[in-house]
């Protein structure tokens, strides 16, 4: 973990310069839009210490979605609640959120916006805010949004994802 927050840490200093580095960087986590929900929880049980690594369930259901994913964690089995028709990559991410809260936070590298491959990072909460409190929290957040209930990633609409880029510019 330290290296994630080492590696945003130089970036957020200068991120003109550091962009294309940190691009290519190894604490990004890639998340594809026709990605398996359970390969993106083992994707952030990657960067996660063996003790917080999520545990989960995957069952399989005659519902059009075809399965079911449950997060288990201190006794606790908690469905990830998608529709009925599908997973998605959105409800998953929100739902792995939620999961490790207070305890981390995933967020969104807000230069992958417009691709179908996202990009992510994974800090404890205690890290975010002292980078907050470091860069400050416009700054923090521009470059890396964080992810809430109402938070719309992969299932934006491409004349929202332009308007974002666009607003984002100025």
């Amino acid at each position: 973990m330290s290296k994630v927050y080492e590696e945003i840490e130089l970036f957020l200093k200068n991120p003109s310069a550091e962009e294309e580095r940190f691009w290519g960087s190894e604490v990004l986590v890639w998340v594809d839009w026709k990605d398996f929900d359970d390969s993106i929880i083992e994707y952030f049980n990657g960067f996660l210490p063996e003790e917080d690594h999520l545990k989960f369930e995957l069952i399989e259901n005659d519902k059009p979605r075809g399965v079911d994913i449950f997060l288990m964690k201190d006794g606790v089995k908690k469905a990830i609640p998608y529709d009925e028709e599908r997973t998605d990559r959105d409800t998953t991410l929100k739902a792995i959120q939620d999961f490790m809260a207070p305890n981390y936070q995933i967020r969104w590298y807000m230069d992958s916006l417009g691709g179908d491959t996202l990009a992510f990072c994974l800090l404890p909460t205690e890290k975010w805010l002292q980078l907050e409190k470091e860069y400050g929290v416009e700054k923090v957040t521009y470059y890396f949004a964080p992810i809430s209930q109402d938070s719309v990633m992969f299932e934006m609409d491409m004349d929202e994802v332009f308007n974002l880029m666009e607003k984002r510019k100025q």
